[in-house]
């Protein structure tokens, strides 16, 4: 080996050493920034799904887990009418059962907020003032569940309530009622208020698709002679579709993980005889109500998490 090639080949081993201490560094460095949050993602998200999983196939005494009773607590809790209440379901009365007023939250309150979001996008593009329009739209997304469950308590209640004086005025007072505990459409006074808080978290995701789209794209099509639906149908919708997709399925998700407005205007009881109670009210009842069925709140929260898990999985691997 002439001194030239004993020269390169300790160049090259240099090289590939240095490499490989930077890629231990690189290893070094996103252990230190992994490590911590994936063990509290461990504790706090991996541990309760498992040992939910576990124990929803066991007997419970309060909070003591006992034997192994198999598919019972499942088959219990699909069984309930509190969960699926077959018979009120083909009568079409309420209650109906938690998930299948979960499932009309879903086919109500998504498609509504939805429509809503993207049309006051579309209205607010070209708008003067459009900022101001639309914090005032998405402002109610920024307010807790909670404090909105108030608020349609108070707009639907007979006496005071901003909805009733309206029908009042409009000379419809065979229609006041006290909106909220009246079983057979409080659930969707509930449904309206919901979606006048998504609508502007779809309008906000909508108008930032929009303002991402080429005006020359637009300009070109009215040169065509292109009109507006022909404009939106052909360019606008085409490039918000991956947008639509992630309204609907966090609308989905919103929707299944419901609590806080149905407890705020209803109680643990989810309305009146259970009459726009949600999955949610029932892990809350089943697990810190008398009398406590830890069983069955594990199972109902395993019912949430099989319907929304896909659906975040699916978000996550958009690209």
């Amino acid at each position: 080996m002439s001194l030239r090639d004993h020269l390169d080949a300790l160049a090259d081993d240099r090289t590939t050493s240095t490499y490989a201490d930077v890629d231990r560094e690189k290893a070094i460095a996103l252990a230190v920034f992994l490590v911590p949050g994936l063990t509290l993602f461990a504790i706090f998200s991996v541990a309760p799904i498992v040992y939910s999983a576990i124990g929803s196939f066991y007997s419970w005494d309060t909070f003591t887990m006992e034997e192994f009773v198999g598919l019972d607590n499942w088959v219990r809790s699909l069984t309930d009418p509190l969960i699926v209440h077959w018979s009120n379901m083909r009568e079409l009365r309420y209650p109906m059962g938690a998930l299948t007023h979960n499932l009309l939250w879903v086919v109500i309150h998504v498609p509504a907020s939805t429509f809503l979001g993207l049309g006051l996008a579309l209205l607010f593009a070209d708008l003067k003032g459009r900022r101001i329009l639309r914090s005032m739209v998405f402002a109610g997304f920024t307010v807790p569940p909670i404090v909105i469950g108030l608020v349609l308590m108070f707009v639907y209640d007979p006496q005071a309530g901003i909805f009733n004086e309206l029908l009042r005025v409009l000379g419809q007072e065979q229609w006041v009622r006290n909106w909220t505990q009246s079983p057979q459409v409080a659930i969707y006074a509930l449904i309206a208020g919901g979606i006048w808080v998504h609508t502007g978290f779809s309008m906000l995701l909508y108008s930032s698709a929009l303002s991402a789209i080429d005006p020359s794209l637009i300009e070109s099509a009215k040169v065509d002679g292109a009109n507006a639906w022909r404009r939106f149908w052909d360019i606008t919708w085409p490039l918000v579709k991956p947008v639509t997709a992630v309204v609907v399925i966090m609308g989905i998700i919103w929707v299944m993980r419901m609590f806080d407005i149905v407890y705020a205007a209803g109680g643990a009881a989810g309305g009146p005889n259970h009459a726009y109670s949600v999955l949610g009210i029932e892990v809350y009842r089943a697990a810190f109500r008398p009398q406590i069925d830890y069983g069955m709140a594990m199972v109902v929260a395993l019912l949430q998490l099989f319907i929304v898990a896909p659906l975040a999985l699916y978000i996550a691997r958009m690209r």
